[in-house]
């Protein structure tokens, strides 16, 4: 049975006030994975800023469209403890503070049931958000063929709405970086190098690489390491390949 937490969003938006993701770290001092050494992205349209926000505090996530009503994103931003009692809606655009961008609520949530959010090393950590009304952007393709060990070296770009070190926790504003892969493991995707990588907020946001000359998304942003807690030093993303079974019925759903 697909595990998760179905909730309907409210009907009045609030501001976007935001926060540092708050997710308890590992042992070894993982953390929410915001995009370092990259640069302002105004094209993508279809990687969206999610936005859970209890009363007047608000968590940042990143995510994108695979399906008119289905968002791709991680399992740790959409986890019981982050979603109950919370409005979660989207944000589609390069700053969401501009009030001239779109916005769309979120009324679903279901995260992998394999998950645990004491075990972000374990992998799964994979979810979808089902937005409440269509949107009318083009959808990103996810990979269906094997990550191998083969593919380290080669390019890849990731995108998130988070923390760039300038900006500490989140900045709201879709930055983008191309780098490498740098690892491929049974379970996960470590991509970028010392100065090109995720941080908080960019969390659950793509990592593309081009399949037969169309951009992909083959990762999504899981998890980095900080050293110290507050400069983020790598990243490390969920292989898509692996969750065909529980991505495709919430994308193939009429």
């Amino acid at each position: 049975m697909r595990k998760g937490i179905i909730f309907v969003a409210a009907a009045i938006l609030s501001a976007c006030t935001g926060e540092v993701d708050d997710l308890p770290l590992t042992e070894t001092d993982a953390t929410p994975a915001g995009i370092i050494g990259g640069t302002i992205d105004e094209g993508d349209p279809a990687v969206a800023m999610l936005q859970i926000t209890h009363g007047d505090s608000s968590t940042i996530c990143t995510a994108s469209v695979i399906a008119p009503k289905v968002l791709l994103t991680a399992a740790h931003c959409v986890q019981p403890d982050m979603v109950e009692g919370a409005t979660v809606r989207a944000f589609f655009g390069t700053d969401s503070r501009s009030e001239e961008e779109t916005w769309v609520n979120v009324a679903e949530t279901h995260f992998h049931p394999e998950y645990d959010h004491e075990a972000t090393h374990a992998g799964h950590d994979i979810a979808v958000a089902i937005l409440e009304e269509p949107v009318a952007i083009q959808p990103l393709p996810y990979n269906r063929a094997p990550m191998t060990e083969d593919r380290v070296g080669e390019p890849v770009r990731l995108i998130g709405f988070g923390d760039d070190h300038e900006i500490f926790g989140w900045s709201g504003v879709k930055l983008h970086v191309s780098t490498i892969v740098s690892t491929v493991t049974p379970l996960l995707l470590g991509l970028g190098d010392a100065d090109h990588h995720t941080c908080q907020g960019d969390s659950g946001g793509p990592a593309l690489m081009d399949v037969n000359g169309v951009p992909t998304i083959v990762g999504v942003t899981s998890f980095g390491n900080a050293s110290p807690p507050s400069i983020c030093t790598d990243g490390w993303h969920t292989r898509v390949d692996l969750y065909l079974d529980f991505i495709d019925p919430f994308v193939n759903a009429p």
